[in-house]
């Protein structure tokens, strides 16, 4: 697809955040478990990000990469459950983004590559499967399954090696800016994710009508 000198050969998803969305959640999952066990959110953050990569990068399980954070502030059995009631209420009231899903046909009949990009653990697959997501993507690409995470250029060195293309080929969806912060230096196309809408119109100013 032709616009300004770019040909785009494929088209890049994360999946929580803009596949699977939690609406109604208050200020988010990290500030209620930050709140929960009593400590400033700033603190919970930073361990998070010093200790997210034991499951975006080495594949332990999220809950128990959570645990550990939880622990390092508050070791007491209650608090642990408390922290993994506020996890399954969470995901009780995420959904998939059905709106978004409906496009993807779309997408594949434009001769475009429709993946999937997430820090996440290999446990992701099975939940792609199970909501038959999987099967309306060509390719699925996890952090946890290749050693690195987004936004290292390792990580999308991956993720352009599996899809077979070039970074100025990709256009990558994703819902938090960090993870396309290095999208400069990489040359992929980033789009940030707001809503279904937004995502449309900046798409369309790519040269891709959906």
């Amino acid at each position: 697809m032709e616009l300004e000198g770019k040909n785009f050969k494929a088209i890049v998803f994360d999946y929580d955040g803009v596949i699977k969305i939690s609406p109604g959640l208050g200020k988010g999952l990290l500030e209620d478990i930050a709140a929960s066990i009593s400590v400033p959110l700033d603190d919970f953050r930073n361990a998070y990000f010093k200790t997210n990569h034991l499951s975006n990068v080495e594949n332990m399980p999220w809950d128990q990469m959570i645990l550990r954070i939880v622990s390092s502030f508050d070791n007491s059995e209650e608090s642990k459950r408390e922290v993994l009631s506020i996890i399954h209420d969470f995901r009780s009231k995420s959904k998939l983004n059905t709106e978004l899903l409906a496009l993807f046909p779309k997408i594949r009949r434009k001769n475009l590559t429709l993946a999937i990009f997430s820090n996440n653990t290999s446990a992701l697959r099975e939940e792609l499967r199970s909501n038959r997501v999987l099967e309306l993507v060509d390719d699925v690409v996890i952090s946890g399954e290749i050693g690195f995470q987004k936004p290292s250029v390792e990580s999308f060195d991956a993720l352009f090696s599996q899809l077979n293309v070039r970074s100025k080929e990709v256009v990558f969806i994703d819902d938090t800016p960090k993870s396309l912060e290095t999208a400069s230096v990489i040359g992929y196309t980033p789009i940030l994710f707001e809503n279904n809408e937004q995502l449309r119109s900046d798409l369309h100013k790519l040269g891709i009508i959906l």
